[in-house]
């Protein structure tokens, strides 16, 4: 039990050289500034968080961050790029076919006024025909006349020219059953606001033959040559000639291409397959030089779009494996470091807590950190041999003072007691020789064959009888009594703890007093503490006295008195220095001196005495 006692205490030393070791400081530091609370606060919980946590939060942002602004931006620039690029190209594709288109158009104006103006057409309409024949001359006249000039110009697309005077309704070439509509009235108002103007009538579906051609009507005023209006006069012509001249634009695919009027009315289109769901379009006009018409092309960014989509998706692709590389690469960086560092900690609360270096868990991960490991575990096999060199010391001490204990009955006290003896055999015959050979023999016999450190408290007390009875043969004018509770004749004590305080009591308190003497022992618990009291009612101690005795037992000086020094030292190394001896007392008074201890109950003692009562 003591020897437990003591490795206790040693490693008491053991482990506050363990947490000096590990750099465990108890204060982080003292903030001064009210205005830095808060922003300490905070970074003191940034500085608590977990290494690997540590290393995903500034990892992550470190990846995916730069990633998604340059993608953000290679997409947008991208987008713009692309979307210029693309305007620049179909603009001077349209411009380049509004071009075209003017130029056809003016080539149908100039033919019209070739055939509209002609000094020998508009003569032929100054007098009304009278029969048929007349009227069969002029017709023969405007085929003459006019078809030179139409073939000169575009034979294929004009279908037919039509002259409407107050001489009649003169066709060269294809009729239509309706007459080209020419008889609505809008038709005719539109015609003459124009005051000899060409007109471009937008399309419609008419009947030639047996087949049904889209066509445009180029129509004039008709003029004499006192430039009066004699009439109106228009060309059919077919808008094949249009529709091939979008069709033969490279502008590629997903575009709506057209041909608008001034009332934003298409009046020819490209025919096409195009995205009609589209929402995003980049639209492109050209407006002619020749009429009110304009090029009119959509571009749809759906394809545009679709490519950026697949290089975001690369894009995203990418930065998630990156970031997945990143995590794993985390996760060996952990495994390798962060999770040594913890066995390293784990190493190091168990040394703090006593475990024995053998015990240390043996890990692997980066070599510095299992350098670091086998280097804390080395200087705990250094002060676990230095501490169990100093247990050793400490049990070669105790023996030491063992054996100073038991030859504290000096051979002066042997040669008193036996000389006390001899004078009873002179004084008194026989009568109490035999007790006073009992005690000396029991005394004797409890010195030298008991080696036992701890005792139990009775044979402590049984022994201690035998010595006052010894003793009161020299100081005969004394009474030495017990009190002890109930329950303590079994805890254990040093043996001889209690003969120095009752051998100081009788020599230096009693010794010189001329009154009846009195020693009181009270043993009694407290707090799960042994109170041991020696109380005397001498000669007490003077204060100088004293005061160098309570020095002495506080380790400020080493006195004189062998005996209580002893004591004290022996508590104090076995116990700790919360426990010990004290000395009380008044001159003239009495002196009361108190020893503080464990309760240490001897177990096997306890556990028999149980058995029995049941």
């Amino acid at each position: 039990m003591i020897n437990e006692t003591i490795e206790e205490k040693i490693d008491i030393g053991y482990l506050g050289s363990i947490e000096l070791l590990s750099g465990k400081t108890r204060s982080e530091g003292v903030l001064t500034k009210k205005e830095d609370c808060m922003w300490t606060f905070e970074w003191y919980k940034l500085r608590n968080w977990k290494l690997q946590n540590k290393l995903i939060i500034i990892y992550i942002p470190l990846i995916v961050l730069p990633s998604v602004v340059s993608l953000i931006v290679l997409t947008n620039s991208y987008n713009q790029t692309s979307q210029k690029i693309i305007g620049h190209y179909s603009k001077t594709i349209i411009n380049l076919t509004r071009d075209k288109i003017d130029t056809q158009v003016s080539d149908y104006n100039d033919l019209s006024l070739k055939v509209f103006t002609k000094t020998e057409i508009s003569q032929l309409f100054e007098d009304i025909p009278k029969n048929q024949f007349e009227r069969l001359s002029i017709q023969r006249k405007l085929d003459q006349y006019t078809r030179p000039i139409i073939g000169e110009i575009d034979i294929n697309n004009i279908i037919s020219c039509v002259f409407i005077t107050k001489s009649g309704r003169f066709v060269v070439g294809s009729d239509n059953a309706d007459y080209y509509n020419d008889y609505e009235q809008a038709f005719i108002d539109n015609i003459e606001k124009a005051k000899g103007a060409p007109i471009w009538f937008n399309p419609r579906e008419f009947r030639v033959g047996s087949q049904k051609v889209q066509a445009f009507r180029l129509a004039r005023v008709i003029k004499d040559n006192n430039f009066q209006p004699i009439g109106i006069a228009y060309l059919v012509i077919n808008s094949r000639w249009l529709q091939n001249t979008l069709e033969s634009a490279q502008i590629g695919s997903g575009v709506q291409l057209a041909l608008r009027d001034s009332r934003n009315q298409v009046v020819v289109k490209k025919d096409m397959h195009s995205d009609k769901s589209s929402k995003d379009t980049l639209d492109i006009v050209a407006q002619s030089k020749e009429n009110s018409w304009s090029v009119f092309a959509s571009f749809s960014l759906d394809e545009l779009y679709r490519t950026v989509n697949r290089m975001s998706s690369f894009a995203i692709g990418l930065i998630a494996l990156c970031t997945v590389v990143g995590l794993v690469a985390t996760y060996i960086f952990v495994i390798d470091l962060v999770i040594p560092i913890k066995h390293l900690r784990e190493n190091m609360h168990q040394g703090i807590k006593g475990i024995r270096p053998h015990l240390m868990t043996k890990f692997k991960g980066a070599r510095e950190i299992g350098e670091l490991n086998d280097l804390f575990i080395s200087v705990l096999y250094e002060i676990y041999n230095l501490v169990e060199e100093v247990k050793g010391n400490e049990k070669k001490k105790r023996k030491a003072e063992l054996k100073l204990l038991q030859n504290q009955l000096s051979p002066h006290f042997l040669y008193n007691t036996l000389n006390s003896i001899r004078w009873m055999a002179l004084i008194r015959k026989q009568d109490h020789i035999r007790e006073m050979v009992d005690a000396l023999t029991h005394l004797l016999t409890y010195s030298l064959r008991n080696t036992d450190e701890l005792v139990l408290l009775k044979d402590e007390l049984s022994v201690m009888q035998e010595y006052v009875k010894i003793q009161k043969v020299r100081y005969q004018n004394f009474q030495f009594t017990i009190h002890i509770e109930d329950d303590l004749e079994n805890v254990e004590i040093f043996k001889f703890l209690l003969q120095p305080l009752i051998e100081n009591a009788l020599v230096h308190g009693l010794s010189s007093i001329d009154r009846p003497g009195e020693i009181k022992l009270f043993i009694k618990e407290s707090n799960n503490q042994l109170l041991i009291q020696v109380s005397d009612n001498g000669t007490g101690i003077p204060d100088e006295r004293l005061l160098s005795l309570q020095e002495m037992l506080a380790g400020k000086n080493e006195g004189n008195s062998i005996g209580l020094r002893s004591v004290q030292e022996r508590i104090q190394m076995h116990y700790g220095s919360q426990y010990g001896l004290q000395i009380l007392s008044m001159e003239g008074m009495g002196t009361t001196m108190e020893i503080l201890i464990p309760l240490i109950r001897d177990v096997e003692v306890e556990t028999v005495e149980e058995s029995d009562d049941c």
